[in-house]
């Protein structure tokens, strides 16, 4: 496994944890398939982001048919990268253009690049002379000039500039109830918290493997009625620099800020019918986010939210991924048909 592609947790706990069923699957059914004369594209393509000063590439796979039917308008699902990670991921190990043409998936799917920036607003300052004179932490393969941006605004990089761009660059149905927003690890906290924090802007959202609490502490293994949260953050993840580090300068010494960005402290405040949300984790992941995803499907539970639920076989990897990716899929295409 490469562990490039990883988010360590906050503590480095060594329990395991047993799976638990998955919740009942949202009862809309699945429209029957079209035939489509021509294939599938998967395309490489660029913006210019006014909120991080910078041009990143994104990749986007465009549905059988979409050339031929040129009145027709597709909804947009978003997949996002770990940390580590690229816009090529989820075409790549992650075998997303296979799926969606093995389920003739009739909805554009988009993925970009968003660095290490935890698809947040970073408050520590950039200094981009000195990000373009080194190789990036995390991915040291990476050419420098695509990974430095001027501002690390990466919470307005994908809810405004992208967003618009896509709108703009391609049929789409422009309406929150024709766009959804997935990922994997960072992606998966990316994820649910742009959903999460803006309602307006995506209606149904995934996450695999997905850190779904920066402030969850334990139990490992997870247990109903007990989880602990991190109250001081100015030194938060020491033990595991440079990714404790990272995370500090992008939220700050404030933990009401970390909270602000927290899908769990998030998910207090949801109501049935606010988001269709869909969760996944093998029991095997080994930074054990199944803990804090079962915490965050308990507090759904409890709060009436419906979603979709599974923590079963499977490790923090690309076998995991590639395995559930037509399952979150699948679950975008029942959440736009919902009426």
């Amino acid at each position: 496994m490469n562990r490039a592609f990883l988010v360590v947790p906050m503590l480095a706990a060594a329990c395991s944890s047993s799976s638990r069923p998955s919740s009942p699957a949202v009862a809309t059914p699945e429209p029957e398939a079209e035939t489509q004369d021509a294939a599938s594209q998967v395309v490489t393509a660029k913006l210019a982001s006014a909120a991080l000063g910078a041009d990143k590439s994104y990749v986007v796979y465009l549905p059988a048919g979409y050339d031929a039917a040129a009145e027709r308008r597709y909804p947009v699902i978003y997949m996002l990268h770990g940390l580590g990670g690229d816009e090529t991921n989820w075409v790549g190990p992650g075998k997303l253009a296979q799926a969606a043409d093995a389920m003739n998936l009739q909805a554009i799917v988009v993925m970009p690049d968003a660095d290490t920036g935890f698809y947040a607003n970073g408050l520590a300052a950039v200094d981009k002379a000195a990000c373009l004179r080194t190789a990036p932490v995390f991915s040291p393969g990476e050419d420098p000039e695509a990974f430095c941006v001027t501002f690390p605004r990466y919470e307005d990089y994908i809810v405004q500039d992208l967003v618009a761009h896509v709108d703009a660059t391609y049929r789409t149905i422009a309406d929150r109830d024709a766009r959804g927003i997935g990922g994997l690890s960072m992606g998966g906290f990316g994820a649910l918290g742009l959903a999460m924090r803006h309602q307006d802007v995506f209606s149904a959202t995934a996450s695999h493997s997905g850190a779904v609490s920066i402030l969850y502490d334990g139990p490992h293994p997870y247990a109903a009625g007990k989880a602990v949260f991190a109250t001081e953050v100015s030194t938060r993840g020491k033990e595991i620099e440079p990714i404790g580090a990272l995370l500090r300068g992008i939220f700050g010494k404030d933990v009401a800020h970390w909270r602000s960005y927290d899908p769990a402290h998030l998910a207090a405040n949801l109501k049935d019918g606010d988001l269709a949300i869909y969760l996944d984790c093998g029991t095997e992941d080994e930074f054990l986010f199944q803990d804090s995803t079962t915490y965050v499907h308990d507090l759904l539970t409890e709060r009436g939210v419906t979603h979709e639920f599974y923590v079963g076989p499977g490790h923090h990897d690309f076998a995991f991924w590639a395995d559930r990716i037509d399952d979150s899929l699948g679950f975008f295409v029942r959440a736009f048909a919902r009426p």
